[in-house]
């Protein structure tokens, strides 16, 4: 394929699916309030006023699947990578709406995402090299090998690895999930830059920036209805698919891995930075509370809107900024970013503490 057909095809791809996941928005808000699958602001954490309806997954995974099942179609390349993938969408859907019905504890709700990773891995997708950044040269990760069934291998660190690597991603964007717009915006992002970098001669790979287009086209297509003030919450099915996907194209990008943590570096970082002050504090990783940095700048009196927009830029000049650059100097900008998430929060913290003495 050409690069001028994959340009068309994949802005087809993208337009259709944006369309289709855009349409299912109305039918899956409508299912959301029938079933009673609404963000009742409960609590403090909780900034909107009303209830809102959650179910926006649900939207977008069907046209995220109907838009790869086409692309399969039209394209031969439904192997059992994408099966693999499409599962696991499926997994984190049923499993995410069942979640904001029933409200899950933490420990059930890990399930679901940890089955999707496994039935990726076990359909053949897997991190097999990440590059020495002081060589550039590959570091294979197969050292060793197990065939528990016939058709059936595992590889070790390489799979526990791609494990890790998806379900940190997954959870990144689950807990992001905010602020309006907030992961919606950034899977987007995080998608088009793997486009991008996918669609260079240097890497060029069709397959995986129609895959891209298809998962930036279902989120932009939801985008409407998620932007500030929002009509219709991702819910948990929709949070944790946006990590999962964007962990999944990394992947099979040929472990474009580094351009999807740029753009996840924020979240990423501020998931560990509270886990890690969670703990400190002698409090539950999981415990639910206000301490994310996005909640930290709304108490520092920037506005909602102002606050979703930096991130998005924030996250778009971190991918384009990676695009351009190697191994070393992608390590380099995640590094950045993450310390620049903790300066951030503590300046909050302090701005907090000073609107609390007037």
């Amino acid at each position: 394929m050409s690069q001028q057909t994959l340009l068309l095809v994949s802005c087809t791809i993208l337009i259709g699916t944006a369309l289709l996941s855009f349409v299912l928005t109305f039918a899956s808000r409508r299912l959301a309030i029938k079933y009673k699958a609404l963000d009742i602001p409960k609590n403090p954490r909780k900034i909107h006023k009303s209830p809102i309806p959650l179910w926006g997954g649900l939207g977008i995974s069907l046209a995220l699947v109907i838009g790869v099942l086409v692309i399969g179609y039209f394209d031969a390349h439904l192997n059992w990578q994408i099966i693999g993938f499409l599962i696991g969408v499926v997994i984190l859907c049923v499993g995410g709406m069942l979640d904001d019905v029933f409200e899950f504890k933490a420990w059930q709700s890990l399930i679901f995402p940890l089955l999707a990773s496994i039935v990726v891995i076990l359909t053949g997708t897997t991190i097999v090299h990440v590059t020495n950044p002081g060589t550039s040269s590959a570091l294979f990760l197969n050292w060793w090998t197990w065939h528990p069934l016939v058709n059936l291998t595992l590889t070790l660190p390489s799979d526990l690895l791609t494990l890790i690597w998806l379900m940190v991603a997954i959870y990144a964007t689950k807990i992001t999930d905010g602020l309006d717009g907030l992961v919606t915006g950034i899977t987007i992002i995080g998608a088009t830059m793997v486009g991008l970098l996918s669609a260079m001669q240097t890497y060029y790979q069709p397959i995986s920036v129609l895959l891209a287009s298809a998962v930036g086209g279902s989120y932009l297509g939801f985008l409407p209805k998620n932007i500030h003030p929002a009509k219709q919450f991702l819910g948990e099915a929709g949070s944790t698919i946006a990590g999962f996907c964007l962990g999944f194209l990394a992947i099979v990008s040929s472990a474009k891995i580094a351009i999807a943590l740029a753009v996840l570096a924020i979240p990423v970082a501020d998931v560990a930075f509270v886990v890690f002050r969670r703990l400190l504090s002698g409090h539950s990783p999981f415990s639910a509370d206000s301490s994310h940095l996005h909640f930290r700048l709304l108490a520092a009196g920037i506005s909602h809107r102002n606050i979703v927009i930096l991130l998005w830029i924030v996250s778009a000049a971190a991918g384009v900024v990676a695009l351009t650059m190697q191994t070393r100097g992608k390590i380099f900008l995640v590094v950045t970013l993450a310390l620049l998430t903790v300066l951030v929060s503590w300046l909050a913290d302090r701005e907090i503490k000073r609107r609390g003495k007037l």
